[in-house]
């Protein structure tokens, strides 16, 4: 949880300090970088069948991709309830931590990707909070997606994208599809639905 955190409060210095320099360029109508990140939902099959979870964060050169991946499967095996309240609770997890590159291709509001790279990786299966068994392995993350953005600068909507807000810019939102897999001593390969928000493609000296 703590190693979760400080990702997350690293990204929003970097997107904060991308945001600043990006306001400070715009003034001689330069070009905005491409840095994002996404959350992704699925499902994953292979040595542990389960509900995914993917974090990831992005940065874009050229058509060069650099990707920090956390991915997260769990499994429940056993569930029992008193009343609607879980009391006896049998699981198995993997948890991925990975570093991929890749190539990115961008056409108007549309992109797709492919990486690989080399992952680190933990497995738990616990009983209620107590882990009865616990292994790490080491693996060759593979990454394919695709993802939709706007093609052009648009004012950034809130409250479910219905009230548009500030002046046109690059920043916005994506919607995409993923799949996964990691080739390892416990492979697995899944499909998810991903959001995004970030900068996703390079608006040339738009105003």
């Amino acid at each position: 949880m703590k190693k979760k955190l400080l990702i997350f409060i690293l990204f929003l210095i970097t997107i904060s300090s991308i945001k600043a320099q990006e306001k400070l360029d715009s003034l001689n109508i330069t070009n905005n970088p491409i840095v994002f990140a996404d959350v992704s939902f699925g499902y994953t099959i292979g040595s542990l069948r389960g509900l995914t979870g993917v974090f990831s964060l992005n940065y874009q050169k050229k058509n060069n991709l650099f990707t920090f991946r956390h991915l997260e499967i769990v499994k429940f095996d056993d569930i029992d309830f008193f009343f609607i309240i879980p009391v006896d609770v049998e699981s198995r997890r993997i948890r991925e931590y990975s570093m991929l590159y890749g190539k990115r291709i961008i056409k108007e509001g549309t992109s797709y990707h492919f990486s690989g790279g080399f992952s680190y990786n933990t497995y738990q299966q616990r009983k209620n909070n107590n882990i009865i068994a616990s292994e790490s392995f080491v693996g060759f993350p593979l990454e394919f997606g695709v993802s939709w953005f706007k093609s052009k600068k648009e004012r950034f909507r809130i409250l479910y994208g219905l009230l548009p807000v500030g002046k046109p810019t690059s920043f916005g939102r994506a919607f995409g599809i993923k799949l996964h897999a990691n080739l390892a001593k416990r492979s697995y390969v899944g499909i998810g639905l991903t959001f995004g928000l970030g900068w996703h493609k390079i608006h040339k000296n738009e105003i």
